[in-house]
Formats: C-alpha cells, structure tokens, sequence
C-alpha cells in the first residue's frame, strides 16, 4: 500500500540494467532531454500527478537547471501510463520521463526527470511534481 517513487537508473557499459526494478516490464533507454527549455507536453491532463495537491502548469518546468531527464523508460508495457512529452530540438518527442502503473493498492513510479538537479537548486516545479508523484490515489 502506498506509491514507490524509482528515479532513474541507468544502463551502463558492461550492460544493462538486469534486475527487476519494476511490477511491469519496461526497458531503461539512452534516451534524455538535455535542454533545461526544452518544451514539455502534458500528454494525460487529466491524472492526478497533473493535478493533486499541486496543480501542474507550464510554470513549473520554468528554472530548471542544466537538463530535463536522463535514461527515459521506453518498451512499455500496457500496464504503464504516461504523463508527457519532451524532446531536444530536432529529436523526435519521448515520453518516457515519468511511467504509472497501479499495483496492488498503491502505484509504481518511474521517472527520469532530473529531480537529483532540481530539488537541490530549489526549483519550486520540481517541488510541487515530486510531492504529487508520492500523493498518486491509493488503489481501492
């Protein structure tokens, strides 16, 4: 019961990631915005990491430093639903940066936003979007 927040891991040289990380299958990728401006598309207006607590807008992806995500998930498994879209400039739109899936009476999180950046710089956003990750609905 409850939400498990995953933030990224990373494939490394020797290999991929082989452990199950997850409820549901889903493959870690290369794949990474780098541009902190790069637009963000809200692909699921309607979920409750759009809109509880916090209400999620364009401002909150405003000040973000050095990047938007690293190592978006990719080969999703049905079970999984996405939040948004991003990509660097004249690379095709991922969305990849944040996965849901219900388990149990709780949900799986993964993301690849770059959380590790901006809660410590103070980017209010990445504040309001990480308490909305762990506030997901409990499942009845």
């Amino acid at each position: 019961m409850g939400n498990l927040v995953v933030q990224y891991n990373t494939n490394n040289r020797i290999g991929p990631v082989v452990a199950k990380i997850a409820p549901y299958p889903f493959t870690i990728s290369r794949d990474r915005v780098t541009d902190e401006f790069a637009k963000v598309t809200f692909t699921n207006k309607e979920h409750s990491v759009l809109n509880s607590p916090n209400k999620i807008n364009d401002n909150d992806f405003d000040a973000w430093i050095q990047e938007r995500g690293i190592y978006f998930a990719t080969e999703l498994d049905k079970e999984y639903q996405t939040i948004f879209d991003m990509n660097d400039p004249s690379e095709k739109p991922s969305n990849g940066s944040v996965i849901v899936a219900k388990y149990g009476k709780g949900n799986f999180v993964y993301t690849g936003l770059s959380f590790f950046r901006e809660l410590p710089a103070g980017v209010p956003g990445a504040y309001h979007l990480f308490v909305n990750l762990l506030s997901i609905p409990q499942n009845k």
